[in-house]
């Protein structure tokens, strides 16, 4: 097996790279005093293809595979593991129910702008009794007439301030367990 980047890996890895170079670490620093994250920085990344990259060109990704996407999400730890974790909740874990899941108006309405960085997105799983076992969510979500009434306490919600919508992981049906949770756009 050779594992060796082709062209096109290392042609992206340096892209990503003198993008992280240039956006990124000269204002580390000032991010971090200031507790804000610019919002500016995943419109410029989705400008670029960065926060779509292994997701089908139908969408807007870039349609690579996993070791590409590997070479942004370490390049950009390279800068700041902070922004890291940011960029990459929304690229992976507020996108990836969608792209697997998604009707396709909820891919049209918030996932092809997600992957342009023009909305942002959150995932909310962990809770104050529960940490992030899955299997111990608390929040509920039930019917009520016209959409789901959800219930419940989240915590730790990575981008959860300047998020645009949240996946919120809900139980609909306790009885069936982890097989009874459902993914709700909120």
């Amino acid at each position: 097996m050779d594992f060796a980047f082709t062209d096109e890996q290392r042609m992206f890895r340096k892209a990503v790279s003198d993008f992280v170079t240039r956006e990124i670490v000269p204002f580390v620093e000032r991010w971090e005093e200031e507790e804000g994250f610019p919002r500016d920085l995943f419109h410029k990344m989705g400008e670029l293809g960065f926060l779509g990259v292994n997701y089908p060109e139908e969408y807007g990704g870039g349609g690579a595979d996993l070791v590409t996407a590997s070479i942004f999400s370490e390049e950009l730890a390279y800068g700041s593991l902070g922004v890291a974790a940011s960029v990459l909740a929304h690229a992976t874990l507020g996108t990836a129910p969608l792209m697997l899941f998604g009707t396709p108006e909820q891919k049209t309405r918030y996932l092809v702008p997600a992957l342009r960085g023009e909305k942002v997105a959150a995932f909310a799983l962990t809770e104050p009794n529960a940490g992030s076992d899955a299997a111990s969510v608390a929040t509920t979500a039930v019917p009520d007439g016209e959409g789901y009434l959800i219930n419940g306490t989240k915590m730790f919600i990575t981008n959860g301030t300047i998020a645009d919508y949240v996946i919120v992981v809900a139980v609909t049906d306790r009885a069936r367990r982890t097989r009874g949770m459902s993914l709700f756009i909120v």
